[in-house]
């Protein structure tokens, strides 16, 4: 089941360019989400898994938790232009991320495999998402609490 052979060709992959994405939000916990994005690009250009790490799963499955991410935000931030998503709902959904964002990097740093460089460069990716309690009152109020009973279960 494992032994499926290298992947050819990934190195060639280009991606979209994020930034321009992220950069027309000017919200709290989206700017910690991009100060994060950025500590990670530089964990790729200066702490590159070497090359046993390159064949240990659970070390690759942890570097392509926070790339999934990345690219999640990207279509969250994205869509959230096409559909008008109100602010306070998107900085409390980059509340989620940030946290989720630290939390992988923070698995990373404990992997076994990890280097002292790597570990060094994911200790700068951990922050504490900006709290709004007011928001969150909001978002609970039109965005949870409003749906209360609105779906019920196929009979």
């Amino acid at each position: 089941l494992f032994n499926q052979g290298p992947a050819k060709g990934l190195g060639k992959i280009q991606f979209h360019d994020l930034n321009p994405v992220f950069e027309r939000w000017d919200l709290p916990n989206v700017n910690l989400f991009q100060e994060q994005l950025l500590v990670y690009k530089e964990l790729l250009m200066k702490a590159t898994p070497d090359e046993n790490q390159q064949k240990d799963i659970d070390f690759l499955l942890a570097m392509g938790e926070i790339f999934s991410l990345i690219v999640y935000c990207q279509l969250i931030l994205e869509n959230a232009e096409i559909y008008q998503i109100e602010d306070d709902l998107i900085n409390q959904i980059f509340d989620i991320m940030v946290r989720d964002f630290s939390k992988y990097a923070l698995g990373l740093h404990n992997k076994t495999s990890s280097s002292i460089k790597q570990m060094e460069i994911c200790v700068r990716m951990l922050r504490k998402p900006v709290a709004d309690p007011d928001q969150y009152q909001r978002v609970w109020k039109w965005y949870v609490h409003s749906l209360n009973g609105v779906y019920e279960m196929n009979p």
